[in-house]
């Protein structure tokens, strides 16, 4: 029952998938078809970790490639990668195991634990190590203790807020690798739920990695992370995903307690990506995969979920701001009911469209200047862990640098803990995204108390530039400031050629003081 689904990989990716499958006629046919179709010096990451499965497949079929040998390289380099990694994971987890933090091996990693022949059949990106969110912080510094340094992520820099935002995961690396491990607090980084980590953690098992004692997640929860991971528009992530599946249920297939599964992933609010992905799997191989199962989960999901897959197609980093505030808008409404989507729910649809309005207002492209005060509102309900110190940059801000924080979303809210009981003056010291052929940068900012304040920042201004705010003070057991921002002409570095960063950039905050007193600072910035 997949017709339902809409196609989940484009052609390209569909006929590498068949390929690296090596089942019958359709994967010498789709082997043949890579081979016409691109150059081995054009292989991309798809190509390079699937080699060893497609050299398989060629060798299966006794197929004479003029590039074997050199495809034979590849497959050597990726067992020794795979191997020379171990080290780093077993060091890792023996640091984080003399601390008494609880790590658990997961996606790939798990899987070579289950069989180490497919060490040398497929590489992993990196060894993806799990710990408890509230253990994150400590986990991070223990590695750094053990000599592991960090890849793209300033890490010495984190607030603790940061562990409660965006972000999921930090690359790291002892031997000098650039993606050793990565060092995850959620298991998708979608899905910030603690009850799913404790429910991996209390299911999890003993397996051996080599020679080396690891734990890995339960048969249902390992399909689950790898069903529940990808979406449409990441055809990498959904190959390498969707590969991983079939692996664990030709090794393990039998004894997967489906019931455990289906729990887990409608549980979590994950059916409608976990019915797409194991489409793709019983697409060419309906055998491992229980007949009605995908139905089931694609008719759990509530009205929507077409367009939401149809949406997701598109790259984050392409989509319209309507299309933005349509996968919003989808996912928020699938968070207002409990799968399955049952007949009386279509009497909470009018509720419950509401509800995913609101939650999903920051990114509605029209009415801007009363989404701003929205999101102020928002911000002030919510809790956040600002420990009577942090400032929080969790809504609308990329990852701490060394002088500072970059906006990333036309949205952004600061947040910072404070005395007093009505109001505070708050200054806050930005740098406007200025690339070479623009001369000013228009903002809106709003506190609380009276009309937004329209700023403008430019070339003729002193950098950095400073505004103050009159704030109201907020909260209940906690009492705190909140700065709502709006910024009105982001761009990214990667669409102008001005890099490769592919952020949607707006202002660098590189302080802020409530009533004369500095709360965040470069130097401030380490928790």
């Amino acid at each position: 029952m997949t017709s339902k689904l809409p196609s989940a990989l484009k052609p390209r990716f569909l006929m590498l998938f068949r390929a690296a499958l090596g089942q019958g006629q359709g994967a010498i046919e789709a082997y043949q078809a890579w081979r016409a179709s691109e150059p081995l010096d054009a292989a991309d990451e798809v190509v390079y970790r699937t080699m060893p499965l497609l050299v398989a497949t060629a060798d299966k079929a006794g197929i004479t490639d003029a590039d074997i040998r050199r495809m034979r390289g590849v497959v050597k380099h990726v067992w020794l990668s795979n191997a020379t990694r171990v080290r780093d994971v077993v060091e890792a987890c023996g640091a984080l195991k003399a601390a008494g933090i609880a790590s658990l091996l997961i996606k790939g990693g798990a899987l070579f634990a289950r069989d180490a022949s497919y060490m040398a059949k497929r590489m992993t990106g990196d060894y993806d190590l799990l710990v408890r969110r509230a253990e994150a912080p400590r986990a991070i510094e223990v590695l750094r203790q053990a000599e592991f340094r960090s890849h793209g992520m300033k890490v010495e820099l984190f607030s603790k807020s940061d562990f409660d935002r965006d972000i999921h995961a930090v690359a790291m690396s002892r031997a000098g690798l650039s993606r050793a491990i990565d060092l995850h607090w959620r298991a998708l980084y979608w899905l910030d739920d603690a009850s799913f980590t404790e429910e991996l953690f209390s299911t999890a098992e003993t397996a051996s990695l080599l020679t080396h004692q690891v734990l890995i997640p339960g048969l249902a929860e390992h399909l689950a992370i790898a069903a529940m991971r990808p979406e449409p528009a990441d055809q990498k992530e959904m190959v390498f995903r969707a590969l991983e599946v079939v692996h664990v249920l030709q090794h393990a297939g039998a004894k997967v307690d489906w019931d455990c599964f289906r729990a887990i992933v409608t549980r979590y609010n994950g059916s409608l990506f976990a019915a797409q992905l194991l489409g793709v799997v019983a697409g060419e191989m309906p055998e491992l995969v229980p007949a009605g199962l995908i139905g089931q989960l694609w008719d759990y999901a509530p009205p929507g979920k077409s367009i939401e897959l149809a949406l997701r197609a598109v790259p984050r980093v392409q989509r319209t701001p309507w299309q933005q505030f349509w996968v919003a808008f989808f996912t928020a409404m699938r968070a207002q009911f409990k799968a399955p989507f049952r007949l009386l729910d279509w009497l909470k649809l009018p509720g419950a469209a509401i509800a995913a309005f609101d939650a999903s207002v920051v990114h509605f492209p029209l009415f801007r200047e009363t989404i701003l005060k929205r999101v102020w509102q928002q911000a002030v309900s919510a809790t956040h862990p600002l420990g009577g110190r942090d400032v929080w940059f969790g809504q609308g801000f990329s990852i701490p640098e060394n002088e500072g924080r970059w906006t990333d979303r036309q949205f952004a809210v600061i947040e910072a803990a404070t005395d007093g009981r009505s109001h505070a003056t708050v200054e806050v010291t930005v740098i406007p995204f200025l690339p070479p052929d623009t001369q000013s940068f228009r903002f809106a900012a709003y506190a609380g108390i009276g009309e937004a304040l329209q700023m403008s920042a430019g070339r003729n201004d002193p950098m950095p530039f400073k505004f103050t705010l009159n704030a109201a003070i907020v909260g209940k057991d906690e009492r705190k400031i909140v700065v709502a921002l709006r910024m009105l002409d982001t761009r990214r570095p990667m669409d102008i050629g001005h890099s490769i960063d592919h952020r949607l950039l707006g202002l660098f905050v590189t302080s802020v003081s409530i009533n004369g007193v500095a709360v965040f600072t470069p130097a401030g910035a380490v928790p």
